[in-house]
This record gives structure tokens, sequence and C-alpha cells, in this order.
């Protein structure tokens, strides 16, 4: 477990490479959730169409033909907003709080396949598909495309597209329902000014070491 403070990597990886790394700022850690903070203008690594192969003209195509190829390289990306974390051992998912200019402007539920922790930070894997939520608590799918030319390529299996889409309907049934987090005053959380810009360590770009998993997946 971490401290509020400590500085982690989120990593994702495919086909046993780093798809992409960020680093954040630990806010809680207490076992049963872990929250998290990377602010606007953070610095992360993302994946990009290797030199010498055409570069498909939609990110869509882009991402999927690297994903399919396993042959990308990393550029600099700047992240474009302030975002607060709320993971919880188990979920297909992290349910992200959203802000621009300090301006809440709602809720992200990133499904993805449940974090496990390693001497870096953590790793979960982005399965493409996302639920908006507003924040009146208002919902929308977000890059069905996407997900479905991952399932169609068979990059990503039936059964785990399935638990995909429930972890999906499980944030709208909360949303529905004010329930879990969007009955909590997260929306008015403010970072510490103190709290520095998280930066990526050296060595990012190597799988890092697992320290087991984060629990039962739900």
């Amino acid at each position: 477990m971490w401290h509020a403070g400590d500085v982690i990597v989120h990593h994702e990886v495919w086909g046993g490479r780093v798809w992409a790394a960020r680093p954040l700022s630990v806010v809680e850690d207490t076992g049963d959730r872990l929250v998290l903070w990377i602010p606007r203008g953070t610095m992360r690594k993302v994946p990009a169409t290797p030199p010498g192969r055409p570069d498909p003209p939609t990110r869509r195509e882009r991402v999927i033909e690297n994903l399919a190829r396993g042959d990308w390289v990393h550029v600099d990306h700047e992240w474009d907003m302030d975002h607060l974390w709320l993971l919880r051992p188990g979920d297909w998912h992290a349910l992200w709080v959203s802000w621009v200019g300090g301006r809440h402007i709602g809720w992200y539920g990133n499904l993805q396949r449940p974090f496990r922790r390693t001497a870096a930070g953590i790793e979960a894997m982005d399965l493409m598909l996302d639920v908006v939520v507003e924040p009146d608590l208002t919902w929308r799918w977000k890059d069905e495309d996407e997900f479905a030319d991952l399932v169609g390529r068979g990059l990503v299996d039936g059964a785990t597209a399935d638990r995909v889409r429930r972890a999906g309907e499980e944030i709208i049934d909360r949303a529905e329902r004010r329930a879990g987090p969007f009955a909590e005053a997260w929306p008015d959380w403010r970072p510490d000014p103190a709290l520095p810009r998280p930066v990526l360590p050296d060595g990012w770009d190597r799988v890092p070491d697992g320290l087991g998993t984060a629990g039962a997946q739900r």
C-alpha cells in the first residue's frame, strides 16, 4: 500500500509489452479503495505507428493495427484534463472524476481489466469501451465502434467482451440510482496545492514485476 503524495506508474501491458504508461499521485490507499490524481499537463507515454509503416488515417484504425501487429513505438502525450481516479480491487473499470479549469464536467467510466499492484504502481489494460456520465448523472456509451473492432479482430474474446459490457452496465446502474461514488462529494474535491505534478520515472518502459492480484474479479 502507498501513502498520500507517493507517485506511482499506471502501466497498460499488451502482448508482453508496455502499451502505455502514466504517472499518478496517490491521494488515498485503504486497500478497499485506491484514489489517484493526474492533473492537466502531466506527460505520459502512448503508442504510435512505427516509422516505416503507413500510419492509418484514423485513431481507431491506428489503435487496432498497433494492438494486432504488436510493433508500436512510444511518443509523449500531454494529459488535457484534471482527473481523480477511483479504483476498487476486482472491478473491471476505473471511475474518473473530471474537471476542466476547476469546473466539474462529469465522470468517466474507463472499462479495463482489474488492476493489479506492481513494484512500480499498478497495471490495468484499457479495453476501449467507456461510459461517460454527465454532472446531472445522465450517461452515454463511448467508443463502441473501437470496442466492436477489438472483438471483431479477435483481440478480445467473447467472454471478456461480455464482462466488459456488464461492467459498463454496473456503472450505469449506480449512476441511475445515485449510488456509490455518485452519491459522494467527489466533484467538490480539490488537490492539495503543494502536490507536484507527477513525472514518469526512469524505467517506465519495462514491464513491471507483479506483487499479486488486487482481489477476486467481480
